[in-house]
C-alpha cells in the first residue's frame, strides 16, 4: 500500500516536472524570439488580428511597388516631354531665322535639312520605351507607335498605337494614369514640322508663318502635358508618404500584439527556473525514496 502511494506521488511529481519544464522552455523561446505569440494557440484572437494586419502590410507593399513603377514611368515621360520641348523650341528658333528677309532660298533649304533631322528626333522620342512598354503607344505597348514613311524627308508619320489609358493602383480605390495620348501629343508636332520643312524648301514665306504659328500651339500642348505629368508626380509622392505612414502604424500595432514584454519575461524566466530546480529536487528525492522502499 505504501509502495503504491509512493509510485503515485512520483508520477505526479514527474508530470509536474514536465509541465514546469515546458513552461520554462516556452519562456526561453519567447525571450529568444522576442515574440509573445509563438503559435496560434498562444492567443487565437491576437494571432488572427496580427495575421489580418500582416495581410494589410502585404497589400501596402504591393501598392508601394506600384508607386515606384509609376514614379519611374512618369519620370521617363517627363524627360521625353522635355526632349520634345527642345525639338519644338529649336524649330521655333529656326522659324525666326527663316523669316529674315536677308535669307535666300538656299539658306532656307539648309534650315529645312535641320528640320528634317528634328522630325526624326521627335519620332525617336515618341517611340521611347521603358520596362518593355512604349510609353506613348497606349495599349499597343510593344510596337513602335511612330513610323515615318521615309527615313529622310518623310511626308507623313504613321501612328500604330492607340488611346488606351495605363493606370497603376496606388491606394484603396485610387488609380493613377501614367501615360499620355501619343497621337494627340505628337501628331500635331509632326504635321507642323513637315509643313515647315516643305515651306522652307518651296521658299513659301506665308506657309512658313503658318507653320510657325502651329509650332507655338504645339509648344503650348507640350508644356501643358508636362504640367499634367508634374501634377501626377505630386499625387504619387503624396500617396507614397501616406503609405509609409500606414506601414509605421501597422508595424506598431503588430508589435503591440505579437512582441513579448522582455522585462516581464525575464522575471518569469527566473521564477520558472527556480520552480524547475525545485521540481527536479523533489522528483529526485521521491525517486530515491521509492528505490529504497523497493529494496527493503
Amino acid at each position: 500500500m505504501i509502495r503504491i502511494t509512493s509510485q503515485g506521488t512520483t508520477a505526479r511529481l514527474m508530470q509536474h516536472l514536465q509541465t514546469t519544464q515546458a513552461r520554462l522552455a516556452e519562456t526561453q523561446d519567447r525571450m529568444g524570439s522576442g515574440k509573445r505569440i509563438l503559435r496560434p494557440s498562444d492567443d487565437p484572437f491576437g494571432n488572427s488580428h496580427a495575421m489580418a494586419m500582416h495581410a494589410d502590410l502585404s497589400l501596402i507593399g504591393q501598392r508601394q511597388r506600384n508607386i515606384e513603377l509609376a514614379k519611374s514611368e512618369l519620370a521617363v515621360t517627363e524627360a521625353s516631354l522635355e526632349g520634345l520641348g527642345r525639338v519644338i523650341a529649336r524649330a521655333q528658333e529656326l522659324a525666326v531665322q527663316a523669316d529674315s528677309s536677308a535669307l535666300d532660298g538656299s539658306g532656307r533649304v539648309a534650315i529645312a535639312a535641320e528640320i528634317d533631322r528634328l522630325i526624326q528626333e521627335a519620332a525617336t522620342i515618341g517611340n521611347t520605351s521603358y520596362s518593355g512598354r512604349r510609353i506613348f503607344g497606349g495599349y499597343q505597348s510593344t510596337t513602335k507607335p511612330f513610323t515615318p514613311d521615309l527615313p529622310a524627308n518623310a511626308t507623313a508619320v504613321a501612328f500604330a498605337g492607340d488611346a488606351g489609358v495605363i493606370t497603376r493602383a496606388i491606394g484603396g480605390g485610387e488609380n493613377l494614369e501614367v501615360n499620355l495620348d501619343g497621337q494627340a501629343l505628337f501628331g500635331g508636332v509632326f504635321t507642323s514640322l513637315i509643313g515647315f520643312r516643305d515651306a522652307l524648301v518651296a521658299n513659301n514665306r506665308p506657309a512658313m508663318s503658318a507653320a510657325s504659328t502651329a509650332l507655338t500651339n504645339d509648344a503650348d500642348r507640350a508644356l501643358q502635358a508636362r504640367g499634367e505629368i508634374g501634377a501626377r508626380m505630386r499625387r504619387v509622392d503624396l500617396a507614397s508618404e501616406r503609405l509609409e505612414g500606414d506601414v509605421v502604424r501597422l508595424q506598431t500595432q503588430i508589435a503591440e500584439v505579437e512582441d513579448a514584454d522582455l522585462t516581464q519575461e525575464a522575471v518569469d524566466l527566473q521564477m520558472r527556473d527556480v520552480a524547475m530546480q525545485a521540481a527536479l529536487s523533489a522528483t529526485a528525492k521521491s525517486l530515491t525514496t521509492s528505490l529504497l522502499e523497493f529494496l527493503r
